[in-house]
């Protein structure tokens, strides 16, 4: 009784840590449809629940004023939602590779469902997709991504985020590495496939009575498998490498928080 009586008299700093928990519903795996909506919910508050056993409210003084409160909670989604949406960025860029390379070798028009969104996703997206989701798993990187949560109390206590200029012109940065990171996983399938346009190119010339639309769409579908599973493990590699990258970036969005 005498810790429900706890919690309860401290609830406002409860949901104060519920609500910067609450952004891991946007992180990868955690936001994924598969999950139950209640289960998403559940482990918020079991997460929050723990963070305030473990201390993370301090000695912070809840504010008497609605108003003032209210500003707080929507302070604590900013950071949990600038950590999710971090991690989140580093996907799309994924996605962004396969939807460039789907184009180029021909499945444009063909999608798949994202069986994690519940979405439509390019079809080569959609497998590099799940390969960085494997790979994600594989390092640990979900648990990072809770440890980020816990530590950001250090960095960006409660009640001391703030939008500054700093987070808008970094957040903004970020964003644009999206097509920095997808057209590193894209160059060696691309490169490839543009040699093979050109190679078809010079052909057509050489040989006109080729019908080079029927030879080269079949062409580029198997050179663009073929190099695929040729660089698969540089692929790999490189995602561990950008993984690590994608956790200091989530500390950096932390540290420019405050």
């Amino acid at each position: 009784m005498e810790f429900l009586g706890t919690l309860l008299n401290e609830s406002d700093k409860f949901m104060l840590v519920l609500s910067r928990f609450a952004g891991l519903l946007l992180a990868p795996i955690y936001s994924t449809r598969n999950l139950p909506a209640i289960w998403k919910a559940a482990l918020a508050l079991f997460l929050a629940f723990l963070g305030w056993q473990a201390g993370l409210p301090g000695s912070y003084q809840v504010p008497a004023g609605v108003g003032a409160y209210v500003l707080v909670i929507f302070s604590e989604v900013l950071v949990g939602f600038s950590i999710a949406l971090t991690a989140q960025f580093f996907f799309a860029a994924i996605q962004l590779a396969g939807q460039v390379l789907d184009t180029q070798m021909g499945f444009g028009i063909t999608n798949v469902i994202d069986p994690l969104s519940g979405t439509q996703a390019p079809l080569l997206g959609n497998f590099k997709y799940i390969i960085a989701i494997l790979v994600f798993l594989q390092v640990d990187g979900h648990h990072y991504l809770l440890k980020a949560f816990f530590d950001s109390y250090d960095a960006v206590p409660i009640g001391q985020a703030a939008v500054t200029a700093g987070l808008m012109e970094y957040l903004f940065h970020y964003f644009g590495n999206i097509f920095v990171i997808g057209m590193k996983l894209a160059i060696p399938i691309l490169g490839t496939v543009l040699i093979t346009d050109i190679i078809l190119g010079v052909m057509s010339r050489v040989v006109p009575q080729m019908n080079i639309f029927m030879v080269g769409m079949p062409a580029k579908i198997l050179v663009g498998f073929g190099v695929m599973l040729v660089i698969m493990p540089l692929y790999i590699y490189l995602l561990n490498a950008l993984i690590a990258g994608m956790i200091q970036e989530i500390y950096q969005i932390i540290d420019v928080l405050v």
